[in-house]
C-alpha cells in the first residue's frame, strides 16, 4: 500500500481552509484547421470514457479524521471513482476574454479539494476569445494535492498527454498516465559480512547527514544573529512587507507569456542562467507592484525556491524537492546590476546544497520550513517573520510545439498554493517553446495582481533594452 512521505505529511498536515494545499495548472490550446464544430465536445467525450485511473489518481483518504496526524492512502477500484464529479466541462459567455477566464479560474482555485474523494479535478473549459485566425480555443484547468504530485511529477505526465505529433488524435487524460514501468534487475543475495557492511555504511552515513545538517543550522543561526548587506540570503531575516501577513480563502490568478527565445537571449547576452534572468524579472515585477502600492521594503526581498532532487529515471516519486533561499535585490534600481547580484546570491544557495551528503540535501529544507510548519499549525503564521517573503519556482519543459488530440498547446500556466505568512507565489512551466508563469496571490492582500504580471513583462524588456538584446 502506498504511504505519504515527509514532505506528503507535511503538505496534509498544513491543509486548511484558509491554506488548502492543492497545486495547479491551467493550459490553452488552439483546436486544428478543419476540425468541426464538435471537436472540443467530442474531446470531452473521449476524456470522460476514459475510466483508467493511475496512481496517485485513485489515492483517496484512509480516514480524513487522521490526515493530520497519522495520514494514508488506499487504492480505489475504478468503479468506485465519480468521473463526473472529478472532470467537468464548462464553458465561458462568448466570447470569453483573458480576464473572463482569470476570473473563473480564481474561483476554481479557491475552491479546497473533497478530502473524501481521491484529491484531484480537471476542467475543460470552451467559449474563449478567438485565436487572431479565428480558431477557437479552449483551455484546461487541473488541480491536485501537493501531497500526491509535485511540478516535476504533473510536468512529465503533461508531456505524456500531449504529442509532437500534430496528426496525433490520441486522448490520453491526465488522469490515466501513470508512472512508467521501469525493470528492475534482480537483487543477489547477500551474505552475512556483507550485510554488515552495508549497516555500518549506512551508519557512517547517517553521522555524516547528521553532522552536515548541524552544521548549515549553525551558520544559519549565526546568520540570522548578524544579519549583513552581502549576498547571501538567511531564513527568517526577512523585511516587513504586504505579502507576508494572514491569508484569507479566496484567491488571485494572473499571467504572463514569453517566449523561450526571449529569456535565453538576456541570459546568453549576460552570461548567466536562465533561472537568473526569470528570478530578475520577478524582481523587478515585484519592485515596481510593490512601489505602487506603496509597500516597497528598503531591504531586499528573500525567495523560496524549489530545486528538484528527483532523479533522472524518477517519475514515481509524489515530492522530490529541497528549499534554498536566495536575495532578488529589490533595493537595487538598476537592472543590469540587480540581475548579477540576483546570480550571486542564487550560486551561492545552490551551490551550499550541492556540498551537503545526499541524505542531508533531502532534510536541509527542514532545517527553516520545520520551524515555519509549526508557526502555522500555532497560528503564528503572518504574525512572525517567515523563511522567505515569496515563493518563486521554475520547472524546465520542452522548447517544441505540443498537441492535444491535434490541437495545439498554446501556454502552460502553474498555479500554486500558499500559506499564512508568504501570500505570494510565482511559478513558471516552460512548454511549447513558451515561459508560461502563473501569479498566484491571496485575493485581499494584494490587488490587481494582473498588474505586477503585466510589470514583470515590462521588467524583461527593461533587461532586453539594456543588454541591446
Amino acid at each position: 500500500m502506498p504511504r505519504p512521505g515527509l514532505a506528503d505529511r507535511i503538505f496534509l498536515t498544513l491543509d486548511s481552509a484558509e491554506t488548502p494545499q492543492h497545486v495547479g495548472s491551467f493550459s490553452t490550446y488552439t483546436v486544428p484547421t478543419g476540425a468541426g464544430e464538435s471537436f472540443v465536445h467530442d474531446l470531452a467525450t473521449a476524456m470522460r470514457e476514459n475510466g483508467t485511473y493511475a496512481a496517485p489518481f485513485n489515492y483517496r483518504l484512509r480516514d480524513v479524521r487522521l490526515k493530520s496526524v497519522a495520514p494514508d492512502w488506499e487504492v480505489l477500484a475504478a468503479s468506485r471513482i465519480d468521473i463526473d464529479y472529478h472532470f467537468r466541462h464548462s464553458a465561458l459567455p462568448r466570447p470569453g476574454g483573458e480576464r473572463q477566464l482569470g476570473v473563473f479560474i480564481s474561483r476554481l482555485h479557491s475552491t479546497p479539494l473533497d478530502p473524501a474523494r481521491p484529491l484531484w479535478e480537471t476542467h475543460l473549459i470552451e467559449g474563449l476569445e478567438p485565436a487572431a485566425d479565428g480558431s477557437e480555443r479552449f483551455a484546461i484547468y487541473f488541480k491536485i494535492h501537493h501531497a500526491l504530485m509535485d511540478g516535476m511529477g504533473a510536468i512529465r505526465r503533461l508531456h505524456q498527454m500531449v504529442s509532437t505529433d500534430p496528426s496525433s488524435r490520441v486522448v490520453r487524460p491526465l488522469w490515466s498516465i501513470g508512472p512508467a514501468a521501469h525493470a528492475r534487475a534482480e537483487r543477489p543475495r547477500q551474505s552475512i559480512l556483507d550485510r554488515a557492511a552495508a549497516v555500518a555504511q549506512g551508519t557512517l552515513s547517517g553521522v555524516r547527514t547528521a553532522t552536515a545538517l548541524g552544521l548549515a543550522a549553525g551558520s544559519n543561526v549565526v546568520e540570522a544573529l548578524n544579519p549583513n548587506p552581502s549576498d547571501v540570503a538567511t531564513p527568517f531575516v526577512t523585511p516587513t512587507s504586504v505579502i507576508n501577513g494572514r491569508i484569507g480563502r479566496q484567491r488571485r490568478v494572473a499571467t504572463q507569456s514569453y517566449p523561450f527565445d526571449r529569456i535565453d537571449g538576456v541570459a546568453k547576452a549576460a552570461g548567466v542562467k536562465i533561472n537568473d534572468v526569470f528570478l530578475a524579472i520577478c524582481a523587478g515585477g515585484l519592485r515596481r507592484y510593490l512601489d505602487e502600492l506603496g509597500e516597497l521594503p528598503e531591504a531586499s526581498l528573500i525567495a523560496g525556491t524549489p530545486v528538484s532532487i528527483r532523479v533522472a529515471a524518477d517519475d514515481v516519486s509524489t515530492n522530490a524537492f529541497s528549499l534554498v533561499v536566495m536575495k532578488l535585490f529589490t533595493d537595487v534600481t538598476d537592472p543590469l546590476e540587480r540581475l548579477a547580484a540576483i546570480k550571486r546570491s542564487s550560486t551561492i544557495a545552490k551551490d551550499r546544497l550541492k556540498r551537503l551528503p545526499a541524505g542531508a540535501v533531502e532534510l536541509s529544507a527542514a532545517l527553516f520550513m520545520g520551524p515555519f510548519v509549526v508557526e502555522n499549525l500555532v497560528g503564528l503564521g503572518g504574525r512572525v517573520p517567515p523563511p522567505y517573503n515569496v515563493s518563486i519556482s521554475n520547472v524546465p519543459g520542452s522548447t517544441k510545439p505540443q498537441y492535444l488530440a491535434g490541437a495545439q498547446l498554446e501556454s502552460l500556466y502553474p498555479i500554486g498554493m500558499l500559506y499564512h505568512g508568504i501570500a505570494l507565489m510565482i511559478a513558471t512551466f516552460m512548454t511549447s517553446g513558451h515561459f508560461g508563469v502563473g501569479f498566484t496571490g491571496d485575493r485581499d492582500a494584494l490587488p490587481h495582481l494582473q498588474r505586477l504580471a503585466v510589470y514583470t513583462g515590462e521588467a524583461l524588456d527593461e533587461l532586453e533594452a539594456a543588454l541591446g538584446a
